[in-house]
């Protein structure tokens, strides 16, 4: 680590041009393939989901595995006219499909368009008598339009809501909205400050307040800019190489703003420290880097062990989102030990405030000789420990209580804010006569089989299905499709919405007892398809993967810990609180989000089922920041462990030291989170809220309550390695040897330590 300190003070001008270069480069690079192209899309092998889908792409049905959305017509009762459709619709709907957004089909209560090529077949009028796709009382009526398999890029989507949103004008009768699942990551517009501004400018003044200099406010920042810089770029070019969710650029935000100002923090309160104790720049600046930045080096590799975790789970959907994430965290790490440095030698002592700097350059400058408030709150954890961590244990186990609750699935556009227009959509069609709730599920038995298209079998079919409770009969419509009429389709809806827990018992018991015995003595097959199936399938692939794993981001980080600090408790410690961070914090999430506790006030929307693949990416990322702080607190107790051997006095210049760097970064983090409040999506929100409630609990709890008081009581347990293992296990220490300090001569510390933050 000093030689790359070293390098990076030598040739300062050059590591920063070089970063200059590697963001104008990559971004130049990310303009000329075209920008990102990302796309939510996922595969579930050994399903029923998958199984339906090759059989449809077998049977050249690929158009009907591609994304699905719904446009809502709306005006007074009786204004619809079922022989003629609202002025300009049609047209504009014919039109779609020469527009390059790749849909496949259109169906209307006034005419049904596909698209074919080179040129869309003329509209086709419907059937005598009202349109199913149309209310009784005349007051709604839908255009359900489908996309080509495969085709799921969001620019789609968003170009045929901007060529049909302009047909609802103020004067006109007729409103038009917006659902389904191909509109539901539609970006609605912005008001106010977008939420990374939000984070960027609270972080600006949490950083202002705590170190009292623009500079050395402004570094943090710069360091997380700079990964932005590169790694959106990066993520931006992976999406041409893989699938990558549409929020994985909000996520990776999210994380670079967090971790780059925890690193950044961390190095430039050390090197602020090694100043007012009378080193030079550059010795303070290597310094720095030889021990918080082997503490970043550290943390940051444990981020992404976690975050690449997800990879262990086998779902196509979060290779993107992992893999992105994971590149911009690392590119955080490499900012904070080459740009920083650079950038930190060119301020010199302007990182401290004036009156500070004045006394540090003239030798006058004294550390304060009474406690800090850190060193109060460290003998007073020390003196009751019992008591304080029973209490901080009580507080994780309430707050933990809702998530053994917690219900996955998906949550349908009942769960938006009531100001969006996929709710509107969403309620007009729930509310019409004739539709109801569970008009705006989508749901098919999918069949196969040597007679699977014979009218008698479908039929029969059809009749078993209209008997099964939580079934709509009137919505039931057989259909033979496939390039040779080989697949036979039952399109159905239920009586309640798809996110409704009916809804999903309907699923399971429609393929755990109707379709085996509609199966029953032929050789067809029956198959259970739709949104609400395919989450269900979601939900099962990802819990069975869930103890793999669970069990190799712990495993991982438990080894990396115990060659970092050559100990089996604290690894051990470490997982435990960690596990207790993610419970405490997945509760408050099942009691915002699933409850709906609180809600409406932060626009939520109701209450809903949590996303299937959310508990995983949320325990991988929070692990990922728990192991920060962990580090951060620990290698300074290890630090003073090594040349104490007092394990009392090494806890309480941990936490003297490093408690209000944690507790900074975690307000600056909390704000950061916070501003995804303002996001668009539920998941962004779920995110933002999940995570800022999380990395509260870790530092004002855990970080500060518990895991002292716990690291107290174990005594001097805390540091046991047996010989043998200490023998076997590679040398990787965070603190560096004793002769390896940037000044000879020069003590790591002097023996009480001056807390600024």
């Amino acid at each position: 680590m000093l030689s790359l300190a070293r390098f990076a003070l030598r040739w300062r001008w050059f590591v920063i041009a070089g970063w200059i270069v590697a963001i104008i480069g990559v971004q130049a690079l990310s303009g000329a393939t075209g920008g990102a192209t990302y796309r939510d899309s996922f595969s579930l092998p050994h399903t029923q989901t998958q199984q339906v889908l090759d059989l449809l792409r077998a049977s050249g049905q690929g158009a009907q595995t591609g994304q699905v959305g719904t446009v809502v017509v709306h005006g007074k009762p009786g204004v619809l006219d079922p022989a003629t459709a609202p002025a300009g619709l049609l047209p504009a709907l014919t039109k779609l499909c020469t527009s390059g957004f790749h849909v496949a089909s259109i169906v209307s209560a006034w005419a049904r368009i596909d698209c074919g090529q080179p040129a869309a077949a003329p509209p086709r009028g419907p059937a005598a008598g009202r349109s199913p796709l149309l209310s009784t009382d005349r007051s709604v009526g839908l255009v359900t339009i489908a996309w080509q398999g495969n085709e799921n890029a969001i620019g789609n989507f968003t170009g045929v809501y901007d060529a049909l949103k302009g047909l609802g004008t103020p004067t006109s009768p007729v409103q038009y909205e917006f659902t389904g699942n191909a509109f539901a990551n539609l970006s609605q517009q912005q008001k106010g400050i977008p939420p990374e501004v939000f984070g960027f400018l609270a972080a600006l003044i949490i950083l202002g307040v705590v170190f009292r200099t623009v500079g050395a406010a402004a570094l943090p920042l710069l360091s997380a800019a700079a990964a932005l810089g590169t790694g959106l770029g990066l993520i931006a070019l992976l999406s041409h190489a893989m699938n990558v969710a549409s929020f994985a650029p909000q996520l990776s935000q999210l994380m670079v703003i967090g971790v780059g100002v925890d690193y950044a923090l961390f190095i430039v309160t050390r090197h602020r420290r090694n100043l007012q104790r009378g080193l030079s720049v550059p010795d303070s600046i290597a310094l720095a880097m030889n021990t918080s930045g082997r503490a970043v080096v550290f943390a940051g590799a444990t981020v992404c062990i976690a975050i690449l975790g997800l990879c262990a789970l086998g779902v196509s959907f979060l290779y993107g989102v992992a893999i992105g994430t994971a590149i911009a965290v690392a590119l955080t790490m490499a900012a904070s030990l080459t740009l920083l440095p650079a950038v930190l030698s060119l301020l010199g002592y302007r990182v401290l405030p004036r009156k500070v700097r004045r006394a540090v350059k003239d030798g006058t400058y004294r550390v304060p000789e009474t406690k800090t408030g850190w060193e109060r709150w460290s003998d007073f954890i020390s003196a009751n420990k019992l008591v304080l961590g029973i209490v901080a244990a009580g507080v994780i186990v309430v707050l933990a209580i809702p998530f053994f609750s917690i219900r996955l699935g998906h949550s349908d556009q009942g769960t938006d804010p009531a100001n969006t227009t996929m709710r509107k959509g969403y309620d007009l069609i729930a509310g019409a006569p004739g539709f109801g709730p569970g008009y705006n599920s989508t749901l098919e038995l999918v069949l196969s089989g040597p007679t699977a298209t014979d009218p008698a079998f479908l039929s029969t079919v059809a009749t078993r299905l209209a008997t099964v409770a939580d079934v709509n009969p009137a919505s039931i419509r057989p259909s033979v499709i496939g390039r040779n009429h080989d697949l036979a389709l039952v399109s159905f809806k239920s009586l309640t919405s798809p996110q409704d827990i009916k809804t999903t018992a309907l699923v399971k018991a429609l393929r755990s007892t109707i379709a085996p015995a509609l199966e029953a003595g032929t050789a067809n097959h029956v198959y259970v398809f739709g949104q609400t199936a395919v989450y269900i399938d979601f939900a099962e692939v990802l819990s069975a993967k869930m103890p793999l794993f669970f069990a190799a981001i712990i495993g991982l980080s438990f080894l990396l810990l115990t060659l970092a600090f050559r100990s089996l408790v604290i690894p051990l410690t470490a997982a435990v609180m960690n596990l207790f961070a993610a419970g405490a914090s997945f509760g408050v999430v099942v009691a915002i989000f699933q409850w709906g506790w609180f809600s409406q006030a932060l626009g939520i929307g109701k209450g809903g089922p949590i996303e299937a693949f959310l508990p995983v990416m949320f325990f991988a990322i929070l692990f990922g920041l728990s192991m920060d702080y962990q580090v951060f607190l620990v290698s300074r107790m290890h630090e003073e462990w090594v040349h104490t051997r007092d394990n009392a006095r090494s806890i309480r210049v941990g936490q003297t030291e490093t408690g209000g760097i944690i507790t900074a970064a975690a307000l600056i983090m909390i704000a950061v989170f916070g501003g995804f409040i303002l996001g668009d999506t539920r998941v962004i929100k779920l995110f933002g809220i999940g995570l800022g409630g999380a990395i509260f609990i870790d530092a004002f709890i855990l970080r500060t309550v518990l895991v002292p008081s716990l690291m107290h009581a174990l005594g001097t347990s805390n540091w046991y390695l047996p010989k043998w293992l200490d023998r076997i296990l590679p040398q990787l220490s965070v603190e560096p040897a004793e002769d390896s300090w940037a000044a000879p001569g020069d003590a790591p510390d002097a023996p009480r330590a001056f807390a600024e933050v």
